[in-house]
């Protein structure tokens, strides 16, 4: 299926693009769909929050004509009165409180998006960086390859070599063959995989820079500290911030089921031409609607979203905890694969080509001694790129933190 995936898209013409480097993806992240519209979502709410009035309630003015039938002959009379709401239990601060804690909670929302996209679009780029590296190992080593095979045939041509070296030698080359078209698989699914997260076409040919990312992280001995603050993540806050929010709505339905006092005006324009004018006071004593169904379903809402942030902040540290062992273990991985696997592997390579041309080895010995370099060699790119994914992982994350 890789093949045919491969062979279909090779086939397709490709747009070039320059490679793209680590930062630029970053960036591109944040114009992804869901966090940009998350953040135009914030805005949104902040400028709907800035107009909201001082008063909680509107004006009613109402009009009415009429006309009397008297003995005297009939005239006409017409009513105007104008009311005004006002709640003693200032109605119109605690929707300002909840439109406020409302806000806060999708400001942490469209933050711990970001940071997910983010996170995501890290591992597919060192995914392709690593795929890419190991692609171009894998070419060097079918053309390595196909030259043995030469060899092998020119010397078999000369009676240096046997029918069973030159088999051997042709059946090497295949190998090195199927493992390119394996790892040129690896690039294209791992190139569709970021374009997907960073919005471009899938018939973009996509290539990440060789330069891998350089990030600032904090010495161990601070670890600590951080930990300390990891209920701070963005998911954790945005929990706790929920629950927050569905208080301050209960608060505020309670808040509109309050003393509500009733003040207004009327003048009235008598049938034979007199005129009067009134004052008139009312008032709405809490006393059997408090509100009580919808403040019972926020504030069971708000229980659950306390929990639900207990456990996140829980989850939240042991995600930046198992960040900084990922960054220690990757790195020591690293440092063996560099400074002694590959190393090795180079050299037992070598020596195998020089002591079969010396009579002293067989191409067997060849043959294996190069699939250990080989394999030494994606290693390589493939810890290397894990070293680079925990080190952004852990820097995204504590940028994360207020």
């Amino acid at each position: 299926m890789w093949v045919l995936l491969v062979t279909l898209l090779a086939a397709a013409p490709a747009r070039e693009s320059p490679p793209l480097t680590f930062a630029e993806s970053q960036a591109l992240a944040a114009k992804a769909a869901l966090p940009a519209s998350l953040a135009r979502a914030v805005e949104t709410r902040r400028v709907w929050d800035a107009r909201l009035p001082w008063l909680a309630a509107n004006p009613t003015l109402s009009v009415v004509p009429g006309r009397r039938a008297q003995p005297e002959g009939p005239g006409f009379e017409l009513t105007v009165s104008v009311e005004q709401p006002l709640f003693l239990s200032n109605l119109a601060g605690a929707q300002r409180d909840a439109a406020s804690a409302e806000t806060r909670a999708l400001e942490r929302e469209a933050v711990a998006a970001l940071l997910n996209r983010r996170l995501e679009v890290a591992r597919a780029w060192l995914t392709l960086w690593s795929a890419q590296q190991a692609a171009a190992t894998a070419e060097q080593e079918a053309t390595l390859a196909g030259a043995l095979r030469t060899s092998v045939a020119d010397a078999l041509a000369l009676g240096g070599a046997t029918r069973l070296e030159l088999a051997e030698a042709e059946g090497f080359e295949a190998e090195a063959q199927l493992a390119l078209l394996a790892r040129e698989a690896e690039v294209t699914h791992a190139r569709l995989s970021l374009a997907a997260l960073v919005g471009r076409q899938p018939d973009a040919h996509l290539v990440v820079a060789e330069a891998l990312p350089e990030v600032a992280l904090p010495p161990p001995s601070d670890e600590a500290r951080w930990l300390a603050r990891a209920s701070e993540l963005p998911e954790a806050e945005a929990r706790r911030l929920l629950g927050v929010a569905e208080r301050a709505r209960a608060a505020e339905v309670r808040a509109a089921r309050g003393w509500q006092v009733t003040v207004g005006a009327q003048g009235v324009r008598e049938y034979y031409g007199g005129l009067s004018g009134l004052l008139m006071v009312g008032v709405t004593p809490p006393m059997f609607d408090t509100g009580q169904r919808e403040r019972g379903a926020l504030l069971a809402a708000a229980e659950r979203l306390e929990g639900e942030a207990q456990e996140a902040a829980l989850r939240a540290a042991a995600e930046l905890a198992l960040a900084f062992r990922e960054r220690e273990h990757t790195a020591a991985q690293l440092s063996v694969v560099e400074k002694s696997l590959a190393p090795k592997a180079e050299e037992a390579a070598r020596l195998a080509d020089v002591l079969l041309r010396a009579g002293q080895s067989t191409l067997p010995d060849v043959l294996r001694a190069r699939r250990a370099r080989a394999a030494a060699n994606i290693r390589l790119a493939l810890a290397r790129g894990e070293a680079s994914l925990a080190a952004a992982r852990l820097h995204l994350l504590l940028s994360a933190l207020p």
